[in-house]
């Protein structure tokens, strides 16, 4: 149980997140290859004749359950800079209940935790109007959905608060997503229609995947409470009187590491295909007036076939105690722990089982004047449904003003994502790219009176050839 409450407070982690957005990256003009991860047909319109990306890399956490206000930021524990009187004699971190905040408001909890790598990649214009682009990315990802904020509160207690002893709880409704896999993919984007200070570009992104581990719970009905524990001191137990879900996971990473000869292991569990499809329309009187752009795209439709165990679970009176995950390390541990409680066996489950992509909806409209000045506003809208195993896209708003040169760019893209505001910084120098979409929760802590509810920092090296003019 210890954790399952640490997966709790540092923000609803199971294992993965997205806002995997990079959005100080991806709304540069010279955002090269990571523009086609907004929309695949920018690329037809790169300033740059060729770009290269070396490696890029993103980490980001968010959730709309707790905040975090530990006595150090975690910019200071990202660093290992955290001061010895918040370890343990051994050295080892000691993050203690209080270091985190609840938001109680009744509502349904979310979680997302995404770590991504980009690279290498190469784009390249074909002529005036074309431009074809060769990617790759890792992505791994852990995401709860729409979880009971008492059943939270309870699991962080680690059943020990007797305020929660003997209530029932009914029809409780969730999912939990976990996928890590890979992609290599192949970007086409052309300029459909050019004239009178207009073009219509058009792009699609076909992508190879490359499953490694994923797993899901998908939660129809739960009904419980928690009870006291006679032969526990102080303990409770979490009494689940009836539970409608389906499960499913993977086991090819139990005892292996995610290395580079795991990655080329051709008995990976899992493959399949995805593409993404996008149009922009740009309007300029000439190269002296600003730019307005318009653009659509629909990202991320497909999914991966995993071979597998998959249940239909149906159980009554089933117990849970704390010290059943006193020994997991991970994911498919607790999946192996779910399936020997909840009474699962091998010879009454499917062999195989599709996890889904994160689809989404993008649509951005941007104004760029020709000193470098420019905004842009976005919306992504999550495509999959609640019940659904996939990865999601979490829905948000973004507004991005920047200030772009063919050196230095600086960017402060502002979003609003599960029911809170990020605020975030992001720049270049070179072919140096560092930035975060939340820079708050880099900074915030307990001293400082922020409760960030989550953290984003990106950075990479790309470069682009025979530059044109903007």
């Amino acid at each position: 149980m210890k954790h399952i409450l640490l997966v709790v407070s540092v923000g609803l982690l199971s294992v993965a997140g997205q806002a995997q957005n990079l959005l100080g990256i991806t709304t540069s003009p010279y955002g090269g290859t990571h523009r086609t991860y907004l929309n695949p047909a920018l690329a037809a319109d790169s300033p740059l004749a060729y770009d290269v990306n070396l490696f890029t890399a993103n980490v980001h956490v968010d959730n709309n359950y707790v905040g975090y206000s530990a006595p150090y930021s975690l910019l200071t524990l990202l660093a290992r800079n955290v001061p010895n009187r918040f370890r343990r004699p051994d050295g080892s971190l000691q993050f203690q209940m209080d270091y985190t905040r609840e938001i109680l408001n009744g509502k349904p909890k979310n979680g997302t935790l995404w770590g991504e790598v980009r690279g290498p990649a190469l784009q390249f214009k074909t002529g005036p109007r074309g431009a074809v682009g060769f990617s790759s990315r890792l992505r791994a990802a852990a995401q709860v959905s729409g979880a009971s904020e008492r059943l939270l509160s309870a699991i962080r207690a680690s059943l020990r608060d007797s305020a929660f002893f003997s209530i029932p709880s009914r029809d409780n409704q969730f999912s939990i997503n976990t996928n890590t896999y890979s992609e290599v993919a192949l970007t086409f984007a052309y300029t459909l229609l050019d004239g009178n200070g207009q073009k219509l570009l058009g792009g699609v992104t076909v992508k190879r995947l490359f499953g490694y581990t994923s797993g899901y719970l998908i939660n129809r009905g739960l009904d419980y409470q928690i009870a006291f524990d006679q032969t526990a001191r102080d303990e409770g137990y979490l009494q689940v009187n009836r539970v409608d879900a389906d499960l499913g996971y993977t086991t090819y990473l139990q005892g292996r590491t995610l290395s580079p000869r795991t990655l080329i292991n051709t008995d990976a569990p899992g493959s399949g295909w995805g593409f993404d499809l996008g149009v922009s329309y740009i309007a300029q009187v000439d190269e002296d007036a600003p730019l307005l752009r318009l653009s659509g795209s629909l990202m991320d439709v497909g999914s991966i076939r995993y071979e597998g165990e998959a249940y239909d679970v149906q159980r009554q009176n089933v117990r849970f105690y704390p010290s059943d995950f006193d020994q997991v390390s991970g994911s498919e541990d607790i999946a192996g722990v779910l399936r020997q409680k909840l009474g699962v066996e091998p010879a009454t489950g499917r062999r195989n089982f599709r996890s889904g992509l994160p689809t989404a909806l993008n649509l951005a409209a941007e104004w760029q004047a020709p000193s470098g000045l420019a905004v842009s506003v976005m919306w992504f809208q999550d495509m999959r449904g609640l019940k659904a195993i996939s990865m999601h896209q979490p829905t948000l708003i973004a507004v991005t003003p920047r200030f772009t040169t063919r050196l230095i760019e600086l960017s402060i893209p502002v979003s609003y994502l599960n029911r809170g505001l990020l605020v975030g910084l992001a720049g270049r120098l070179g072919p140096f790219w560092l930035g975060s979409d939340n820079i708050v929760g880099l900074i915030g802590s307990g001293q400082n009176g922020f409760a960030p509810r989550g953290v984003d920092v990106y950075g990479g090296v790309a470069f682009g050839l025979n530059r044109k003019t903007l």
